[in-house]
Parts: structure tokens; sequence; C-alpha cells
């Protein structure tokens, strides 16, 4: 799409939606939001097929930096909004950037993955989507090409959880769960039925991924598994039947933002005490 017609897209956003504010089409072509002083700009990773060829969705994840060009972590950036009112502009903001980024800047057809922070969640009492979903019509994009993906579930009990993942359903968005191993994958296929559960493969040998994965086929769900760093890996992925593969094996020029926000992930989830409540 022409920066013109970007333009007339950014123009229209302002106008119809004035909650999302600062947009503009930055020095390197991309969309840029403003946010406090900081330019928030999109990095993609692919998912692919489990074949590891064939692209079948992006995930989004927020490039960051200070008017004088200092990269600041995404992750800060949102631990340092105190008032969650700000957190749900910050959000929509960054999903706003990276919908652009994606339809109307790379005019890309894959399916787009989109994070919501688990502050956000919270903050959004109830109809969560239903704001997203009108930028999206002003896109021109169908929210089934959209996938939310809920990270930090352990925060959490199932019956918020149900609310959440049926919302997201009803604004037309699929939904994707990160599962912190096994026992909670299986947990989360049973009483969440997500349309894709997304597995971290570090740590695994490639023969627990093989069975791993295959305990949890033919439960309705997609598998996406993320953090592959071998071709041993990847070939039991195969074997077992995994739906998408993601990591350094397939793209080793991945972006340090992606990167970051994985480790980042991986250390919250480390580091709490509880698992995911289903009470």
């Amino acid at each position: 799409m022409s920066r013109a017609a970007v333009n007339r897209i950014l123009a229209e956003i302002r106008r119809a939606v004035p909650a999302i504010s600062g947009l503009q089409v930055g020095a390197r072509g991309q969309v840029v939001g403003h946010h406090y002083g900081a330019n928030i700009s999109t990095a993609f990773q692919p998912w692919r097929a489990r074949a590891g060829e064939e692209i079948v969705a992006v995930e989004a994840y927020a490039r960051s930096d200070s008017k004088h060009g200092e990269d600041l972590s995404p992750w800060q950036l949102f631990a340092d909004v105190a008032v969650d009112n700000d957190l749900v502009n910050l959000d929509r903001l960054c999903r706003t950037v990276h919908a652009l980024n994606h339809f109307a800047v790379a005019g890309a057809d894959c399916l787009l993955v989109l994070n919501v922070d688990a502050r956000l969640l919270r903050a959004v009492p109830a109809r969560h989507g239903e704001f997203f979903g009108k930028v999206l019509t002003l896109l021109g994009v169908s929210p089934a090409n959209i996938v939310i993906e809920i990270r930090t579930i352990h925060q959490f009990d199932l019956s918020r959880l149900r609310q959440i993942v049926a919302s997201y359903r009803k604004n037309g968005f699929a939904v994707a769960v990160n599962a912190e191993d096994a026992i909670h994958a299986l947990s989360l296929a049973q009483l969440l039925a997500p349309e894709i559960l997304m597995l971290d493969a570090i740590g695994y040998t490639p023969d627990q991924l093989r069975r791993y994965v295959a305990a949890l086929v033919g439960h309705g769900v997609k598998i996406a598994v993320k953090r592959i760093e071998t071709a041993e890996q990847a070939a039991a992925l195969r074997a077992a039947g995994a739906d998408w593969v993601q990591g350094y094996h397939f793209d080793q020029s991945s972006t340090r933002v992606a990167d970051e926000a994985i480790a980042e992930e991986t250390r919250l989830a480390s580091t709490t005490h509880a698992k995911a409540r289903f009470t």
C-alpha cells in the first residue's frame, strides 16, 4: 500500500477512534505510535508450518525507543505505566500499530498473532476484543485474521479465563494460550479449548518434545512450538504432528526484540509461585 494510502487510513483512525492517537508513518516506512515520549514500531517473527517452509502467521512485538533514539525495553515500557487507563491505551496503541504495519504497510495476508498484557485483561472488565474490532473494521481486516495470545495464564482463575476467551471469540478472534509444561498444556486444552496451544521447546530433548506434542494431538487445538534450536527438535515435532513451529533453527536472523520478549516471558513464568489456578 502506498504511503499516501496509509496516511489516509491513519487520518480515518484518528477521526473515528480518538483514543488511538499519535500515529504517523516513520522514516523507515513503518507506522509509528507515540506514547509519553516513546516511539513504538513493530518487530515481526514468523510462525511456520511444521515443514518449516511456509509462513502461516507472524507474531508482532513492540519495538520502542525514546525521542532521543535510545532503545527501550517493551516490557519496561508497560511496567512503567502506573494507571490502568494509560495501560489500556498503550496496549491498544501497540496492537493498532502492529495491525497497520502487517496489513497496510506490508500488505501481508497471513495470520497476525498479537499478545495482550495481563494487566489489560484485568483492567478491562468485559467485552474484550470489541474496541480492537472497530479498528480492524477501519482497516478492512476481519478479526478472523488475528490470533490473540494470552501469555500469563497463571494470573487468572478458570472462570475469568473462560469469560475472556469467550469474549474474544464472540468478537471474531482466535485465541492462543501459553502452556508451562505438559500437564498444564493438557489442562488448558481440556478446560479452555483454545484454537492454539503455544509450547516452549527450551529444556526438552527431541524425544521429550515428540512425546509432549504427541500427547496433545487429537484434542482439537493447533499445537505451536517456539524456540526450536536444532534440526533434531524440528524433526521430532514434524513426526509428532506439531502444526506451527518457530525458532532460531528456522530464522537465525530473528529480531532482538522478539528474542528478548520470549526470554522475559520465560523469566516471568519461572518466578511466579503459582501456575494455573483452576478454581
